[in-house]
């Protein structure tokens, strides 16, 4: 990844070759002033060259054999490369231009524009803040500097103006108070409120990106709570938003949506158990019930699973995560529910059931305890301590001890819906810890176990029985 120094000899290189000034622009400046960690993506503003000349440019005097990718019509261009592995170094080059939205279009209009009117078409003012190859740093509106310094977010013109002209950003809003820790000016949260409708024309996968980095923010329930107040919420992920107001009882902290959005914020930093814990009790709104002993939310797991599934796949994420993270929300009572009462069979089924999901549904679970004031997570802790013992017992998985031609070989039975029944029953008895698949004898056993087992057969209509002895 070149260093600020390195981006900035590049950039002098690249104003003497092209003759035409060039800064750098955006998030890369705001952090590198702000002292966070510097990103992979840098943002260029060129006063007069073509970016696509410039990107060009910068691609040979880097020895990069990757393409160049050009956006004419927008007057922009990126270079892309690894830098090492899985990480790729990105440079987005621009124009200085100005441009707009129609009412109901999702591509903009562009046309060239001043440096100046291009800082003013940008989202933030702490985003305006320009760069020069020689170090020198740049306010094109005079309010960004102070407004980093305030940690303040204020857009450059009217906020009305800034929606307008790019819906998306007001998503940024929110991600930026829950990544920065900045607050927004009382301007940008009304202009929020005014204008949250229209953050429908933006493209769906645009504001899933928005969302997902939001989510993984350190300040992640700030920015949903922000998300929710200004009634962008409920446009793009109304499920959520209707969690808001579903009162809990017990040891819940608050009603359902608060209770989630804590839980995102003190779950680790992986996507899949973020999403999770942000879904976790999506069902409960439309299960809550009132009993005399409190609320009651009746299977709101399931239905919390395919809540998410059908939101995850309007957000477009792709099938496999979609359906990691509806079998966290279909799971994620499980561990809560533990106590060390447990027989070692219920030890046993919730490692068969959780699969390779166990480490994120554990850790979904201490995020759900930590957000719900239970008093600490010990529980989970012994819970943890008795699954590792299960895992080092059961090293291949719980599994049958016979597979279908093993049964068919016994007693020469034809293919049918018996092997699949056979085959449940052993696999009850590895988890009652009745049948050890991995023991000498463990065919003879479970064999034994079948036969002892024949007495309760009682074939379903049109199938054929048990082989007897």
């Amino acid at each position: 990844m070149p260093s600020a120094r390195a981006l900035r000899a590049a950039l002098a290189a690249l104003e003497a070759a092209l003759g035409s000034p060039a800064w750098i622009v955006g998030g890369y400046v705001r952090d590198l002033l702000l002292g966070r960690p510097e990103a992979s993506d840098v943002d260029l503003v060129l006063e007069s060259a073509p970016a696509a000349e410039a990107g060009e440019w910068l691609r040979r005097h880097w020895g990069r054999r990757e393409p160049v990718v050009a956006f004419e019509r927008f007057g922009t261009a990126q270079v892309s490369f690894l830098v090492g592995p899985g990480e790729r170094f990105t440079v987005e080059l621009v124009r200085a231009r100005r441009e707009a939205y129609l009412r109901h279009s999702r591509k903009p209009e562009v046309e060239a524009a001043s440096l100046e009117e291009d800082a003013s078409r940008r989202d933030f003012t702490v985003n305006t803040l320009l760069l020069g190859s020689r170090g020198q740093v740049v306010d094109p509106t005079g309010k960004g500097l102070e407004d980093l310094r305030l940690g303040v977010l204020r857009t450059p013109l009217e906020p009305a103006a800034t929606f307008s002209e790019d819906p998306l950003r007001m998503l940024r809003a929110a991600r930026f108070a829950a990544q920065l820790g900045f607050r927004l000016d009382p301007s940008v949260e009304e202009g929020l409120r005014e204008s949250a409708a229209r953050i429908r024309i933006v493209s769906v996968e645009r504001v899933r990106d928005e969302l997902l980095k939001l989510l993984l923010a350190p300040g992640a329930a700030a920015g949903l709570h922000l998300l929710l107040d200004t009634g962008l919420l409920a446009q793009v992920a109304p499920e959520v938003a209707q969690m808001a107001g579903v009162e809990q009882g017990g040891y819940h902290l608050g009603d359902v949506f608060l209770h989630s959005a804590l839980a995102v914020e003190r779950s680790p930093g992986a996507r899949v158990v973020r999403l999770a814990a942000l879904l976790h009790d999506v069902g409960k709104p439309g299960t809550a019930r009132v009993s005399p002993s409190g609320p009651t939310f009746h299977r709101h797991q399931q239905v919390g699973a395919e809540i998410a599934r059908q939101l995850l796949r309007r957000l477009r994420l792709p099938n496999s995560e979609v359906e990691r993270v509806a079998r966290l929300v279909e799971l994620h009572m499980h561990p809560i529910q533990y106590r060390s009462e447990w027989a070692d069979s219920a030890v046993r089924r919730l490692w068969h059931r959780a699969g390779d999901l166990l480490p994120e549904l554990l850790q979904l679970a201490r995020a759900d305890t930590l957000a719900s004031g239970y008093p600490g997570t010990g529980q989970l802790d012994e819970l943890e301590r008795r699954l590792e013992v299960v895992a080092r017992e059961n090293p291949g998985g719980l599994k049958p001890a016979l597979g279908g031609a093993q049964l068919k070989a016994w007693k020469g039975w034809p293919d049918g819906p018996w092997i699949g029944r056979a085959q449940r029953l052993l696999l009850e008895a590895a988890v009652q810890g009745e049948l050890r698949p991995g023991d000498d004898d463990a065919e003879e056993a479970a064999r034994a176990h079948l036969q002892r087992r024949l007495a309760e057969w009682r074939p379903r209509s049109g199938e054929r029985g048990m082989p007897s002895a």
